[in-house]
């Protein structure tokens, strides 16, 4: 492992010695500051690889150290400490750069896994040798040789990097690196596999997934369901290693398979059922290329520890100097679950939780997503009526606006799947509102609070309660779209103060969701 040097920027004295103990144990050189001046001084006198910063998100000048390393060392990532939450000031930090916005206080395991994903990239990136430096320079090994050099698409020109961006291109003094993959085709690739959209925290996601996909590290992909998991693993491959096996296994199919071994096991004295054999089969199939676990909070436990020990060897080769293998299998696992949550109950392993959350990709919702939502309406569109051969051109304004006022619980493959259906039912050139209020009202109906029958009430008769909270969710929706989703200035614009814009945001299910660590 390549000892880095970790600098911990933190106002407060007891949370500064906290941090460095928390990070101690990575076996990585800390520098701490207590200030800005401080922080800054370290980094000229020192090559920093990671800034964590603890800051005041209502300071107005808190993310001003955040400035400072993107433009000066715009190479090294940030991971910043918000005492307090405020997703608005998070997302313009992620606009700017920071690879990660952490909530202070944080679990101990779930820093060290937002570092060590950060490390993990710089570790990357140093072991890259530009030809205008000799090893001597750098006090680095002497560069592999051209056929093992890996390539990652170069940090983009201009302007603060984003969360995917942290990257550089691989040369060597043999042969000339493969050229590193543009832009571009990454969008053509991802385009060809369905991930379309604009969204800045979408962009995020792709972005990184470029950057890591030249290397051969495991990576967790964490979102609801719907929101397109498989093809961001299938993305990851594609940059990667295109050639190679893409293996797809269910962590819920293995978990059947084995209870179904140990149902079938007449003598209970014999000793626990031989390993599953569909996992082993997959495990072989993907040498040399990918295996994707679908759902890895699923697996059984017994198959985590064979995932451990598969992971814990790489790992101790990779620490060991040796090259990791061209029939060695990546990982490439996703999940919906909250892990920590099933580590407290004794659901999932915490050491196999470490090894697959170095490096993790978080997945933003379809609602939090803005005018994806038309954008992905209207590529369906354009699919099944092209499909169905059926002239139907586009959609109403007011069938738009059900898109956008619907919260999407099943993200994109229930947008498709109300789509699809709209298409089906248009008889005429455009889909209307008509078309897709009764799959989104029967959606939105079952998945009533409680499970207790409505009342029965004629035909357009609503409950009053439930007809009034109806266009007030939509003002406040409307209200949040026109201020970029700024509280403040939405609740001094409605009149009402922010408490009150809050517990609203909270009842009609728009508060962002706020992950202690966002990508």
């Amino acid at each position: 492992m390549q000892k880095l040097r970790i600098l911990i920027l933190y106002p407060d004295k007891a949370g500064l010695a906290l941090l460095t103990s928390m990070l101690k144990s990575l076996g990585h050189t800390i520098e701490e500051a207590e200030n800005d001046r401080a922080a800054v001084r370290l980094m000229e006198r020192n090559n920093i690889d990671l800034v964590l910063a603890g800051v005041d998100p209502l300071d107005a000048e808190s993310l001003e150290i955040l400035t400072y390393v993107r433009r000066k060392h715009r190479d090294v990532p940030v991971i910043l400490l918000f005492p307090r939450l405020h997703p608005e000031r998070a997302k313009e930090a992620l606009r700017m750069g920071a690879m990660a916005v952490l909530k202070y206080p944080v679990p101990a395991a779930e820093l060290r896994a937002t570092v060590l994903q950060a490390l993990e990239l710089c570790e990357a990136r140093s072991a890259v040798t530009l030809p205008t430096m000799s090893a001597a320079q750098t006090g680095s090994r002497a560069p592999a040789p051209a056929a093992e050099a890996e390539t990652v698409p170069p940090a983009p020109k201009g302007g603060p990097i984003s969360t995917g961006s942290l990257g550089f291109v691989a040369q060597t003094g043999g042969s000339p690196a493969t050229p590193a993959i543009s832009p571009q085709r990454v969008d053509q690739i991802a385009r060809e596999l369905g991930l379309l959209g604009q969204d800045p925290g979408w962009r995020q996601v792709i972005d990184l997934a470029s950057t890591i996909a030249a290397s051969k590290s495991s990576v967790l992909i964490v979102g609801e369901t719907g929101t397109g998991k498989s093809m961001v693993a299938r993305l990851i491959h594609a940059l990667g290693n295109p050639r190679s096996a893409f293996v797809t296994v269910e962590g819920t199919a293995l978990a059947d398979e084995l209870s179904l071994r140990e149902e079938s096991d007449d003598d209970p004295l014999e000793g626990p059922p031989p390993a599953s054999t569909g996992w082993m089969t997959k495990l072989a199939a993907a040498k040399g290329g990918a295996l994707y676990l679908d759902e890895v909070a699923a697996m059984p436990m017994e198959l985590q520890l064979s995932l451990l020990r598969e992971l814990q060897y790489r790992d101790y080769e990779a620490a060991a100097g040796h090259a990791i293998p061209t029939g060695e299998v990546r990982f490439l696992m996703s999940t919906r679950e909250n892990l920590p949550a099933l580590i407290e109950q004794g659901r999932f392993r915490q050491e196999l939780f470490h090894r697959v959350s170095v490096i993790s990709l978080m997945l933003p919702p379809l609602r939090h997503r803005g005018t994806d939502v038309e954008l992905l309406a209207e590529t369906f569109r354009a699919r099944y009526a092209q499909e169905f051969h059926k002239p139907v051109q586009g959609f109403t304004r007011d069938a738009l606006d059900v898109l956008q006022r619907h919260d999407w619980p099943g993200n994109v493959r229930e947008l498709e799947a109300a789509v699809q259906r709209a298409v089906a039912l248009c008889t005429g050139p455009r889909i209307t509102s008509n078309h897709l209020a009764p799959i989104l009202n029967h959606n939105r109906q079952s998945r009533g609070e409680g499970g207790a029958p409505k009342p029965h009430l004629k035909m357009g008769v609503r409950p009053l309660k439930e007809a009034l909270e109806e266009p007030e969710k939509r003002i406040i929706i409307q209200a949040l779209q026109a201020f970029n989703w700024n509280r403040q200035e939405t609740a001094r614009v409605l009149d009402i103060n922010r408490t009150t814009l809050y517990k609203k945001m909270k009842k009609y299910g728009l508060l962002i969701d706020e992950p202690i660590w966002v990508n």
